[in-house]
């Protein structure tokens, strides 16, 4: 197993908030539900990993990003310039994090999965997307737009077209493909088990917009992608990882 990120508990683990970047009178109190979760949560814990899709959609060019999320990339700040180490991994829907997430906020960013260590138990971290076995077709489609050259294009567009643009693409995709849960539980709790098979202790996966716990040998499958229908997230303290619904005052 190769080397681990070390980080510390408590740890919240939070995913699927799909934060929207152009208004939506459907999605009125999403940021400020979110802030307040991180206010009063959140910034209790010495680690945070934001396991995909916190926003809708997310993309820098080279002198401008998404003016929507900035209440909440201000608090993530506030956090990290306070001690907090807050890992922000790329979703199927925020799939193009960059240095402005690095270096302006503070964050620590990843493309792809994330193995980490905490108070000595091993972690993989990974949003999910993609690791059904029939879904070698979407596996292919997001290399593509995850790709150099494809980003250097869309960064040719003017950000509010292209904002517009995502938004509308990812509404036409959830409504017509469905893809958190086309393939249902099983595909998704055998990649966690095999990884625990490897020496994990736990796997924690979000992009199903499911909070579930499933306990496997001395770990387990730990389902945070839940923050839509059920405020739904993750935590790690003293030695217990368990699921957690967040009740907003």
């Amino acid at each position: 197993m190769r080397s681990m990120l070390k980080c510390n508990s408590p740890a919240i683990f939070l995913a699927d908030c799909h934060l929207p970047l152009v208004p939506n009178k459907n999605q009125t109190g999403w940021t400020e539900q979110v802030i307040e979760f991180l206010r009063s949560k959140a910034s209790k814990s010495a680690t945070i990993v934001l396991v995909g899709d916190i926003f809708d959609f997310w993309f820098e060019w080279k002198h401008t990003v998404p003016a929507r999320a900035f209440p909440v990339l201000s608090v993530l700040s506030e956090l990290a310039h306070s001690g907090t180490k807050i890992i922000y991994m790329a979703g199927n829907h925020d799939g193009h994090p960059g240095r402005f997430l690095e270096e302006q906020v503070g964050l620590t960013v990843v493309r792809g999965h994330l193995d980490m260590e905490i108070d000595n138990r091993k972690f993989h971290f990974i949003h999910g997307d993609g690791i059904a076995p029939p879904d070698g077709s979407y596996r292919m489609l997001r290399s593509l737009v995850r790709w150099g050259p494809t980003e250097g294009l869309f960064q040719l567009i003017h950000p509010d077209l292209g904002i517009r643009f995502a938004a509308w693409l990812s509404k036409a995709s959830s409504e017509h493909f469905s893809a958190e849960d086309k393939f249902g539980l099983d595909p998704y709790k055998d990649y966690a088990f095999n990884k625990i098979d490897q020496g994990f202790d736990y796997v924690v996966m979000g992009h199903r917009h499911s909070s579930e716990f499933h306990p496997y040998k001395d770990g387990a499958f730990m389902g945070v992608g839940g923050w839509i229908p059920d405020k739904g997230y993750g935590i790690f303290e003293e030695g217990v990882a368990r699921i957690e619904h967040f009740i907003s005052s």
